[in-house]
């Protein structure tokens, strides 16, 4: 970061993993889990996802993005994934910082921006060879909920494949199933399947008892995870 950081001598930066910006707000969990209003959410939403954050190992192969955090002045960085080579062949690590104060409203429908940001992480996502895995946000690995979306290329074709658990019972939008556990869907690749795949993953999270900004998205190696 730059010399003219508005950060004060005496900021304490904590690092945090974070969930999805929705409705302006973010959600950022150190030691404990506390909610967000940013300054700027669209720049923010813009650069969340996008692989160029660094982040943090929470099993092998697994990976949430991370940022560095000051509770008492709202202060939100996020670090570059990979550092950068200047002329005196020193590398640095740059990054962006936001300002965030505590909520008092939500804007918009967060449960759209959450389908908008899903849809976005998976396309940059399988663009990487990564698949990502929607749940709840924190340190920890998930508590059995979650929504996977992964681009497969099977007997000649691509694929999105879509599972979440449990099953979203009773959805008007998921096929009836009689599993419980879990329901697993498929759909040629597309750009539609894809934004239609954002839409079944929000109903199946609406469905966990949280609100939009308590998930997070993990973002998975499968050379890393599973092996070659």
């Amino acid at each position: 970061m730059s010399d003219d950081s508005p950060l004060g001598d005496g900021t304490q930066l904590t690092t945090a993993v974070f969930g999805v910006p929705v409705g302006g707000l973010i959600q950022v969990w150190t030691d404990k889990p506390t909610v967000w209003h940013l300054s700027d959410p669209g720049a923010f939403a813009d650069i969340a996802g996008s692989g160029l954050i660094s982040r943090t190992q929470i099993r092998p192969g697994r990976y949430r993005e991370e940022c560095l955090f000051d509770e008492e002045s709202g202060t939100v960085v996020l670090e570059d994934r990979h550092s950068a080579e200047h002329p005196e062949s020193e590398s640095q690590i740059g990054g962006r910082i936001f300002t965030a104060a505590p909520p008092s409203e939500v804007f918009g429908d967060p449960w759209e921006d959450l389908n908008v940001a899903i849809f976005r992480a998976a396309a940059q996502a399988f663009a990487r060879h990564e698949l990502i895995v929607i749940e709840p946000g924190g340190w920890d690995d998930s508590d059995g909920r979650f929504c996977l979306i992964v681009a497969v290329h099977d007997d000649g074709a691509d694929q999105i494949i879509l599972e979440t658990s449990p099953a979203p019972s009773g959805s008007e939008l998921w096929p009836p199933t009689d599993q419980t556990d879990h329901q697993t869907i498929s759909a040629p690749a597309s750009e539609d399947s894809l934004r239609g795949a954002g839409a079944l993953a929000v109903e199946a999270i609406s469905r966990w008892g949280v609100a939009p900004w308590d998930v997070t998205i993990t973002y998975v190696v499968p050379s890393e995870a599973f092996g070659e």
